[in-house]
């Protein structure tokens, strides 16, 4: 069939190459020098001749690559690792920024391909090319950034919703779907760093004299007192919990040593005392509350025992500072 094809017929053949392509090189085995067939003016300014030998073509094309594209590039440097590549497949490319004599850099297409036998990946002759993928992958790239942007958005809102979910509309403390939340995840971080679990169970004094005698309004003023003092108070990272509608829980981890989870009483305490002396309600607000700090050992699957520990100290201090102490 190729003696039908004269010479005149290959040259649109070769023109059409040409506008596909910002370079073409034919790579020589015996001798590793490269023939530069066609090369667009943009890309001229790298290259010295027509005739270079491999190394110095990868060499000028590595220099004038974005520096986080250079690390794709690298096994286009070495020819025995495109001798392997190219013994398994017809072609190897890559996608990088080349920069152009204005400077700026352009997406382009790396392709070596074997030139020995036709769709064949035998021989060692290969054919270097360059083909210009700027526009198109300026576009999907476009594409990733808005579908990137619509994911974040999609998972701003799942976590609003998510949040939502397991918050206490009045305090904004987890309400109990955020407690079995808050568990496992402090349970779990315990256990494995060998920190301590700070456990304080606390609960409002005198809530239902206060909503009886002085009405809703004003227990709904006690309970979000105690909600800013808990958070106040409360060991930095804590997770504070709003569990029934005056009983609060405080979960953290602590180094052991760390002096925060002692600290809560006193600045809890500090904090009712001023907010006492500033308003002018006919009220006190105030608070029982129990505090546990351990190890947590490896065998621990919950912290109801050490919630069951803190409660138990709250109704002590209850019993002492609460008048209204239910039976």
């Amino acid at each position: 069939m190729t003696e039908h094809i004269s010479d005149p017929m290959i040259v649109p053949v070769e023109n059409a190459l040409k506008s596909l392509y910002q370079m073409i090189a034919v790579v020589n085995e015996a001798d590793l020098y490269c023939h530069v067939i066609d090369l667009d003016d943009a890309l001229a300014y790298m290259v010295s001749g027509e005739m270079m030998d491999f190394a110095g073509l990868c060499a000028c094309i590595f220099r004038n690559l974005h520096p986080e594209d250079r690390e794709a590039f690298d096994r286009y440097s070495d020819i025995e690792v495109i001798h392997r590549a190219l013994s398994e497949k017809v072609f190897i490319s890559c996608e990088c920024r080349i920069r152009h004599k204005d400077f700026r850099y352009y997406w382009s297409e790396l392709l070596i391909c074997n030139t020995t036998r036709e769709d064949s990946a035998e021989g060692r002759d290969y054919l270097f090319l360059i083909r210009d993928i700027h526009e198109r992958k300026e576009r999907e790239l476009d594409e990733t950034r808005e579908l990137l942007s619509r994911l974040n958005s999609l998972k701003v809102s799942y976590d609003d919703l998510f949040m939502e979910n397991m918050t206490d509309e009045q305090t904004g403390c987890y309400n109990r779907k955020g407690l079995r939340y808050s568990e496992t995840r402090m349970l779990e971080e315990a256990r494995t760093s060998g920190k301590e679990i700070f456990v304080c169970v606390l609960d409002l004094n005198g809530l239902k004299h206060m909503n009886d005698t002085y009405g809703h309004s004003a227990g709904d003023k006690a309970i979000k007192a105690v909600s800013d003092a808990v958070r106040s108070a409360a060991p930095a990272d804590s997770a504070l919990i709003r569990t029934g509608g005056d009983e609060f829980l405080i979960l953290s981890v602590l180094e052991p040593g760390d002096e925060s989870g002692s600290a809560f009483g006193p600045k809890f305490e500090a904090y009712l005392e001023d907010y006492n002396e500033a308003h002018d309600d006919p009220f006190t607000v105030s608070a029982s509350y129990g505090i546990c700090i351990k190890p947590v050992g490896e065998e621990a699957n919950s912290l109801d025992g050490y919630i069951e520990e803190a409660d138990g100290l709250m109704y002590r201090m209850k019993e002492k500072t609460d008048p209204h102490m239910r039976a």
